[in-house]
């Protein structure tokens, strides 16, 4: 996973308590490897908000998006990344990692978790 420098300043924002805290996460079809100064999804396909947080674990802190089988069917998945925005191409991209082709038929659902460890 790939932390982009957007990312790095957005959280100082919200640290310093300037800035908005990622609330999103949207998921895509780009190919391209993630690099730090990407700013959006290559392609990104559709964005919701996080449907939990979870920060049970010390210095963790895991953000949880699904998607619903009527969002996914008939895409493949290669991209996502956790966002400050509901608008797609709008806000802070936090994180954009890529990952292998997932095909999504009929009533398969997704559910996409991005933990952030402090070491």
């Amino acid at each position: 996973m790939v932390i982009t420098t957007d990312g790095l300043d957005a959280m100082a924002g919200v640290i310093g308590n300037s800035g908005t805290a990622p609330g999103y996460i949207a998921i895509g079809s780009g190919t391209t490897a993630a690099n730090i100064a990407d700013t959006t999804l290559e392609k990104e396909w559709d964005r919701n908000g996080v449907t939990s947080t979870d920060l049970t674990i010390s210095k963790n802190v895991t953000w949880i998006g699904d998607f619903s089988s009527t969002e996914v069917s008939g895409l493949t998945f290669t991209e996502f990344g956790l966002l400050n925005n509901a608008v797609a191409g709008v806000g802070n991209i936090f994180n954009r990692e890529v990952v292998g082709s997932i095909a999504f038929e009929g009533d398969r659902e997704l559910q996409v978790q991005i933990t952030y460890k402090y070491v």
